[in-house]
């Protein structure tokens, strides 16, 4: 990150992230009857949705532009690449196994709304039957910015589990509003603290996959994204108590039988 401070440029893009997404959420809650006359209800699918759930990608695009110009975008888009194929298998599959030892482990105790079906074969059907993959703002809408921008400046400074940490909260902490509305958020606003251990648990999982997949967009932030969220579209993931506990497991688990080797020279 030549001539760049990386404090400052993390101060920027959260900054502005939030500034647009609270800002737009906000707008609704002052002034929802006109608003929803003139653009629809704030909901998943309007384009006040779009807008702030897009902002930490746009941010952080623009941002990489006014530092870096073209090359710097150019920078960004070789990191599509999956980088790993082993990170990659894991990042497509550690999600669903989780969920699916739940399914085995949990009627022990009670019962659990989630049946093995739910993960192997509802959440395929979902994520690939269905305009999940375009619908799904998670991915394009955020990744770009958390793992894309945040995440490689926030290893400038802290140690991976303390990055992953700083950026889950700051995650959580970005979505509260959307607790607000209805039909965004598929769990409600007393789970926050759930909901909080799930993000900062799937922040763990995907700094590790930045790591291990050599700073991989792909790998480490849209590919993980896009199954979690296809795997709440399916029902078969909310962020209760049992899976947030799991998925923080995972991501500590990771950590603890193969910390990767932490890149101190910045983003590619």
């Amino acid at each position: 990150m030549a001539g760049e401070n990386p404090r400052r440029a993390l101060w920027w893009f959260f900054a502005l992230t939030f500034a647009i997404s609270w800002g737009v959420g906000g707008l609704w809650l002052l002034f929802p009857k006109p608003l929803t006359a003139l653009l629809g209800p704030f909901a998943y699918g309007s384009p006040g949705y779009y807008v702030a759930a897009y902002a930490p990608s746009l941010v952080a695009l623009a941002l990489t532009y006014s530092e870096s110009g073209p090359a710097g975008l150019r920078a960004m888009a070789r990191r599509l690449r999956p980088g790993s194929l082993s990170a990659l298998a894991i990042a497509v599959l550690a999600i669903p196994f989780a969920a699916l030892a739940l399914t085995l482990v949990m009627p022990r105790l009670g019962a659990w709304p989630v049946t093995p079906a739910d993960v192997l074969v509802k959440t395929p059907l979902v994520l690939f039957a269905t305009a999940q993959v375009v619908t799904n703002s998670g991915p394009l809408g955020e990744e770009f910015g958390w793992r894309g921008y945040a995440l490689p400046r926030l290893l400038e400074r802290w140690s991976p589990p303390v990055a992953a940490v700083l950026l889950g909260l700051i995650w959580t902490l970005w979505h509260v509003p959307a607790f607000l509305f209805a039909g965004i958020v598929g769990t409600s606003f007393s789970d926050l603290p759930w909901y909080a251990l799930d993000t900062v648990g799937l922040s763990l999982l995907m700094t590790w996959l930045h790591l291990r997949s050599r700073v991989s967009i792909l790998t480490a932030g849209l590919v993980p994204h896009f199954v979690i969220n296809g795997l709440g579209a399916a029902g078969a993931w909310r962020s209760r108590p049992a899976e947030a506990v799991a998925l923080a497991l995972v991501g500590l688990t990771l950590f603890a039988l193969s910390p990767p080797q932490q890149n101190k020279g910045g983003t590619p």
